[in-house]
């Protein structure tokens, strides 16, 4: 189970990969800046509503492992009706949103402009991009993490090869790069609506249930009480995104840029430890619903020794190997000499947040979502003070992330309790 949810997250950051190594290639730092600053400003809008995702996986898994059929039709119902209704609610606010985002960044024109066009095309995928996060984080919930990373590896393929012929077949430049990204959303979501009719069919889903397909009392009230807090957590992330980018932005283009490569290399991090996250999610979810704690303790014990193996793999990579990841994603000598400056916290940044990431699927997994939403409130509110208390140096920038992941990882730790059946 772990190993697809591993490749399914792997892949998602290799389409930011691809976005940054194309957009760092062309002539100037500007459009590097421009897909830096034009990304943070899309996640926002989305980060917002992350909880499709962590809500339904940890419900649904809840389900799995109880063998309610009713309640996991339930579950995806509710989940993609909310998904349609935020896809639409996002793209009909996306205008007055860009003009505050832009402003929060204060980026130079020049990057603002470039950002701004991403933007607009890439959020014309907001309706499919949040039923792909229901729809994913309902196949995880069901255990089925191989349907996951088909839907994900197939968007990032689907994206890459896009992107790559629209720029440079195409010759689209600049623009090439967010048309690629919002065909690769649109084309994926049919084979995704598929795989869900299939487990539907397998596991004798019903997808209507008493005459109605998308509404169960029940079923919003549970989905309220989780994804509550998940939602003020999401928001929480955002304010430091935004707070980190704004923070760069002052301090240069080149410094945005350079910020931009160290945020792909923590997010390819990220997502390679929120695959084996979201294995705990279902994992845990499918135990706690069983109430077998045996296996719940034997589940969470492999996956911290997994986790322990790869966040020193990954530090000793970024220790050693930098200069060289650097060098594919820009050939900007200033880029390079900005991300050295900061060496010693892109190889601490795994081993910071390590825990925090694993601990993440753990709690959804348990629906135990509000120590999540206590340890990023805490750990933003350091992030902010240390921001504005420590010289204004991008070494400082990261030095404030790092802590900010440390403190998220030890209160999650802290107050992590197993369930008694």
């Amino acid at each position: 189970m772990t190993v697809p949810t591993v490749l399914s997250n792997v892949s998602v950051p290799l389409l930011g990969l691809c976005d940054t190594a194309v957009a760092g290639h062309m002539d100037g730092e500007r459009y590097l800046a421009g897909i830096a600053i034009g990304s943070v400003m899309i996640t926002t809008m989305y980060w917002l509503f992350s909880f499709l995702r962590a809500g339904t996986s940890g419900i649904t898994a809840t389900y799995y492992g109880a063998g309610d059929c009713r309640g996991m039709g339930m579950s995806l119902r509710n989940s993609v009706a909310l998904s349609v209704a935020i896809g639409i609610f996002i793209f009909c606010i996306h205008s007055p949103m860009l003009g505050v985002l832009q402003k929060a960044m204060g980026a130079s024109p020049e990057v603002t402009d470039l950002s701004g066009r991403y933007f607009n095309i890439c959020i014309m995928g907001a309706l499919p991009q949040m039923g792909l996060t229901a729809l994913t984080g309902w196949m995880i919930g069901m255990q089925s993490t191989a349907s996951a990373m088909a839907v994900n590896i197939g968007m990032s393929v689907l994206n890459v090869v896009s992107t790559l012929i629209l720029v440079y077949v195409f010759n689209l430049g600049f623009e090439g790069i967010a048309y690629g990204t919002l065909a690769s959303q649109w084309l994926i979501l049919v084979p995704a609506l598929w795989i869900v009719v299939r487990l539907c069919r397998r596991h004798k889903v019903p997808v209507v249930a008493d005459g109605r397909i998308f509404l169960s009392l029940q079923g919003w009230r549970q989905m309220l009480s989780v994804n509550s807090n998940l939602f003020f957590r999401s928001a929480c992330l955002i304010a430091l995104t935004m707070m980190l980018y704004a923070y760069s932005a002052r301090l240069g283009d080149t410094e945005v840029g350079s910020n931009a490569v160290i945020n792909q290399l923590f997010l390819f991090f990220s997502y390679f430890m929120d695959g084996f996250a979201f294995t705990g999610e279902a994992m845990i979810g499918r135990y706690s619903g069983a109430g077998d704690t045996y296996m719940l303790r034997t589940s969470m014990a492999a996956l911290l020794k997994w986790t322990a193996g790869i966040t020193l793999v990954f530090s000793a990579v970024y220790t050693f190997a930098l200069p060289y990841i650097v060098s594919l994603l820009s050939d900007s000598t200033a880029v390079m000499s900005c991300v050295r400056e900061c060496r010693i916290w892109v190889s601490l940044l795994p081993i910071a947040g390590a825990a925090a990431f694993i601990y993440d699927g753990f709690y959804i997994g348990l629906t135990r979502t509000r120590p999540m939403l206590i340890s990023t409130l805490c750990g933003v509110g350091l992030f902010a003070v240390l921001l504005h208390t420590v010289s204004h140096t991008q070494w400082m920038l990261w030095m404030s992330f790092t802590s900010y992941l440390a403190l998220r990882s030890i209160i999650l730790i802290t107050l992590f309790r197993i369930p008694k059946f």
